[in-house]
Order: C-alpha cells, then structure tokens, then sequence
C-alpha cells in the first residue's frame, strides 16, 4: 500500500510540478469546505505594522495557496496563523492566531507583528465578531482567519512571505521524524521506498495518521526502543513527500463512504514507469471532481449521472490494479483506523459487480408486473425504485447490494458487514449457511414485530433472494456450484415458475417448504377477506421452522382451509409428494427451511389460478 501511494504521489508532484510547500497545505480541505475569509489587515509603515481593520473576502479556491493554510492539533496551534474558525471567532483568534505568534517570535519580523496584535487585542476581538456576525449563516461555518498586509499599494498574504513557507515547511517535515510523546527518531539508512542511502525518518506513516504505523507501542518497534523506529519502516524526507502528495489525492479523490462504511480506492499499476496510463487515470478521477454523489457512491435511481466509483472503472483496463482500504477515523479525525484492507482487485472484477447487479435487478421476478402481483398492483417501476423510494434514495442501481446487505447487517454487526464487503470485491466466497441465517434473524425480527402485517417481511424476503442470486451470478457461494438462475425473458413470465427457478428449488425438502409458504400465503389471504385479518401467522412459531414443524403445519393449514371451504388440490398434492420424499432425507437446516418457505409465502402472487396445478375449489 506504502508503495502505491509513493508511486501515485510521485506522478502527482512531478506531473504537476509541485513543490514541498504545496503539498504540505491543506488545500482540498480548505476549498470543500471553506466560502468565506476573515482577514486581520495590517499596514506596513516605516518598519512597523499597523491594526487596520477586519476585512472579509470570498475564498478564491484557485488561489487558496496564497492563505498557507494547514491545519494543526486540536488544542494547539496551526503550522500557520491561519485557522478554521470552528465555534467561535474569538476564541480562534486569541488560541491559534495570536498564540502563533507568541510561540515563534523570531525573527524581529514575526516579533513586531505579535506586538500589534497584542496591543490591538481587544479591538481586534470586537471588529472580528462584529465582521464574523455578518456573515451570511450559511457561509459561516468554517471560515478562514488569518492576516493580511498592506505594503504600499499590495496586499499581501501569508504565502507572500519566505519567513510563513520556511516556517511551514521545517515544522510540516519535523512531523516526519519527531513525536512530541516520544522524540526524535532519523539516522542514516536504505531508503524502503527510493532504495538510496541517505537520512532517514521513522514517523513519516504517523504523520499522515496511519495507525498500522505504532511507534508509541514499545512491542512494536525494533528492540523495544521508540527512537529505532526509523529501523523499521525508513523513509527519506523526498520520498515523504511523494507518500504525503499520495495520501492527499486519494483523501480528495478517491475516498468514498458505502453505507456508513468509509474507505479509500488506491490505484496500482502493474507496468511500471508507464506515465501514459498514469495520467489518463489521474485525468479521470480528477476530471469527477465536483460532482455530487449520495453517500459518496450513489445518485438518484432516475439520474443520469453514473456512480463515481463506476466512472473511474468502467474505461479502465486491466493495467492496473486496485487496494481497497477500508477505515474508521480516529481522534477527531486526525487518525485512520485501519479496518480492513484488500488488493489486488482488477478492474474487471469491478465491472463484474456492476454488470451483476444489472443482471439480477432487471431479472423479471423484479419487474414491475410480478411486483404487482407480490406487492399490490399499484406498484410502479422494478424493485430498486420500491426499495429506493422507503431509503431516501440512498439504495440505487450501482450499490443495491450493499445497501440490501446493510439491512440484514445494521450497526451492531458492522464487522460482519465489513469483511462481506471485502469478500465481494476482492473475489473471496461467503458461507451460504451464514448469509442465509443473518437473511432469517432480520426476518424473523420484522415478523414478530407485526405477525400480521406481512409487508415488510416480503420486502426483506426480495432483497435477500436478490442477494443470494447476486452471490451465486458473481460464484461467490462457498460450497455451492453456481446454478441457473432467472431469466430476462418476459415470455417465461408464461412458463411454470420451476421450469425458470427450480435450478434453485431442486430437491423435495426444498420444494415441500416453499410450497408450504405459498399455500400458508394463500390461507392468509382468504382470512384477510373474511376477517380484515390474518390470525394465522402468529400460528408459524415465529418463522423459525424445521422438519417437524412443516410436517406439523401442514394438516393444520389443509384444516383450517376446509374451514373456510377452500381447497388447493394439485397444489396439496404436490406438498404431500414432496414432504413424502423428503421424509427421511431432510438436509435443510432450520435457517433453509424457514428461508424456502417465506419464499414461497412472498412469491405467491406469481402462482396464479389453473398454474401449477393450483385450483380454488
């Protein structure tokens, strides 16, 4: 990972003809969320400088450099005197600006300043809240503070001046190789990135907030002494520069946020030294900037605008090669937690994702006419635009998957949801029987919590289906030869439903509980129109279903429909080959068993009068 984003930094410094000090601003940070700019205005006269006033500007993004802008600690003060102005405008002044000041009072430059700002304080105080007050609200979050210079007919700025860039610069690289907690940590050694000898520093990955980098764990670090961290990971200061530049683009490029999971896509190219692919992907990604995407990844389902992630795939060829890295942020957002990591994914397997989803959606069970038929016949559109229109459009064509997946694993099972995320786009299989309990737990949960309203348990009921056919497309299912499934074909809507779907349905256990959802759907329904409700459901033990409970079910269901004079024969007789044949070779599991019958309880509608074999006496 180290050396990908070495290699995309080099480019990016190079091919851009940065220097140090640009890459050491916080530029991206500052111009995505910063509109408006305070400036405390000082003239220059005869050696000295005056208190002019508070001047207010609009934060010119294509010349933010001239403001030297990087952000420091939380409690201490920034590389520069300039500041985010975060809750009060005060407060920022006297704690970072001035602070500043008072803490680098050489030269006799810096010295005079830190005077007139001392001396002004007060009014400078009441100026700058008057001004700040007078901001428009919605441009006050996140302004810029920092000072300006008359010096005859030019106002300059902090970049204007060698003494801010020189300070910036030393204290950005002293990061490399010294922690406050611990000291000093260079010596002389191999570069690990560039391969020359020369200095070295040990803090450079803690200096972009890295936690696999631990130097203030002692077990972590060579002979248990804090100082040899440069032992360890060795990097000079040019090659520093080149991973900090990496770091920063991916930040404001390529990071992205799916479904509260947060991680950054970082591109490695398998042919060295060819600059040719590397600019056409950098042309790329940057030429996305700007636009808007839900949830990082996502658009409206009815937009034209494509899924960020997919623009940057889609004309990507297999010349280079994804490292997905998966991350929480830590104190305040200045550390990255690493969660997970996963490489070597081609763009082609992400294309394969894609191209899947596309697949299963628009599979015809998920189409607008048998959605009618499960759903109500006011229903309009496919099954993402349902589902969509009850997510706040954050669930679409490009991420249906993750977001269908959110839903069976919510936050208490975040990890579980983070290593599935890392099994589909690194390629690796899932354990059916584990997806097919968690798809069961959530349910069940929508079950109990009203027994007699089915709805939202036929909604969970599509979406899983929809999963488990998008794990089997992808061959994702451990243990599980990948099967036929769907079709795209309205003409089969015409054809018996296992003649479509049975690859999926192949054995009687399987069938006997599907069936035995189906006809317990049809019971339902008849109660429905003759009482206004269904006091059947609370009958099926919670869904949680086995064996024993089917077989149970069964003449209870045949009972109770006599009851109401209704009759199912071909559909009856079927169950009772099935559970006939399956008597004494059950292999399902009870989380099977239970998810073959809500299938078939959700998928009733599609089993009309007169097909397969099911009548209404």
């Amino acid at each position: 990972m180290i050396g990908s984003l070495y290699n995309l930094g080099k480019f990016i410094v190079e091919h851009k003809k940065l220097e140090e000090i640009d890459v050491f601003q916080d530029t991206a940070k500052l111009t995505s969320r910063t509109k408006r700019v305070l400036l405390i205005n000082l003239e220059y006269v005869d050696t000295k400088f005056v208190y002019k006033g508070i001047i207010e500007e609009e934060l010119n993004k294509r010349d933010s450099n001239k403001y030297l802008y990087k952000g420091g600690p939380p409690n201490g003060v920034d590389y520069t005197p300039a500041s985010l102005i975060t809750s009060k405008a005060e407060s920022t002044f006297k704690n970072r600006v001035l602070k500043w000041f008072k803490t680098h009072k050489d030269p006799e430059f810096l010295d005079k300043i830190a005077e007139e700002l001392t001396e002004n304080k007060d009014q400078v105080t009441i100026d700058l809240e008057d001004k700040f007050q007078s901001i428009d609200k919605k441009n006050r979050d996140n302004v810029l503070l920092t000072i300006s210079i008359q010096d005859g007919f030019e106002k300059k700025f902090c970049g204007n001046y060698l003494i801010f860039r020189e300070i910036l610069s030393e204290e950005a690289m002293h990061r490399y190789h010294n922690l406050k907690t611990i000291g000093e940590s260079s010596g002389n050694g191999t570069c690990y990135l560039c391969d020359e000898s020369k200095e070295v520093y040990g803090f450079v990955p803690n200096a972009f907030g890295f936690s696999f980098s631990t130097a203030d764990k002692k077990g972590n670090v060579p002979n248990f002494i804090q100082a040899d961290q440069w032992k360890q990971v060795p990097i000079c200061g040019k090659c520093a520069v080149f991973l900090e530049a990496g770091k920063k683009f991916v930040q404001e490029y390529l990071s992205f946020n799916l479904f509260t999971l947060k991680f950054f896509v970082i591109p490695n190219f398998l042919f060295k030294g060819d600059n040719e692919e590397f600019e056409e992907f950098y042309e790329r990604v940057v030429d996305l900037k700007g636009k808007k995407y839900e949830k990082g990844l996502i658009e409206e389902e009815d937009s034209e605008e494509e899924d960020s992630l997919y623009s940057i795939v889609k004309n990507t060829d297999d010349v280079l090669e994804f490292k997905f890295l998966f991350y929480d942020l830590k104190g305040g957002g200045k550390f990255i937690d690493i969660l997970n990591y996963v490489e070597s994914i081609l763009p082609s397997w992400m294309k394969n994702i894609y191209k899947t989803q596309d697949i299963i959606k628009n599979d015809i069970l998920f189409k607008e006419e048998n959605l009618k038929l499960n759903f109500g016949k006011n229903i309009e559109g496919d099954f993402i635009k349902l589902r969509n229109s009850q997510s706040k459009g954050y669930i679409n064509q490009y991420n249906w998957y993750a977001g269908f997946l959110r839903e069976f694993f919510h936050s208490k099972y975040d990890k579980y949801f983070l290593d599935i995320i890392g099994f589909i786009v690194g390629g690796k299989s899932v354990n059916k029987d584990f997806l097919i309990s968690k798809f069961m737990d959530r349910i069940k949960q929508a079950h109990r919590t009203d027994p007699e309203n089915d709805y939202s348990m036929k909604l969970l009921t599509t979406q899983a289906l929809m999963l488990y056919m998008f794990f089997n497309e992808l061959n994702l299912l451990k243990g599980v030869d990948k099967m036929k499934i769907g079709s795209h074909n309205e003409e089969d809507n015409e054809k018996e439903f296992f003649e479509v779907y049975g690859e999926f349905i192949d054995t009687p256990e399987k069938k006997a509980a599907f069936l035995m959802g189906l006809i317990t759907k049809k019971l339902t329904a008849i109660q429905y129109r003759s009482l206004g409700a269904t006091p059947f459901m609370t009958k099926l033990w919670g869904l949680t279903l086995d064996q024993k409970k089917i077989q149970k079910l069964y003449p209870m269901i045949i009972n109770k429909l006599r009851e109401y004079k209704a009759a199912y024969p071909d559909l009856e007789e079927l169950i009772s080959v099935n559970l006939l044949k399956s008597n004494k070779n059950w292999k399902l599991s009870g989380d099977e068993t239970s998810f073959y019958f809500v299938l078939g309880f959700t998928l009733n509608g599609l089993f009309k009068q007169n097909k397969e074999g099911v009548k209404n006496e």
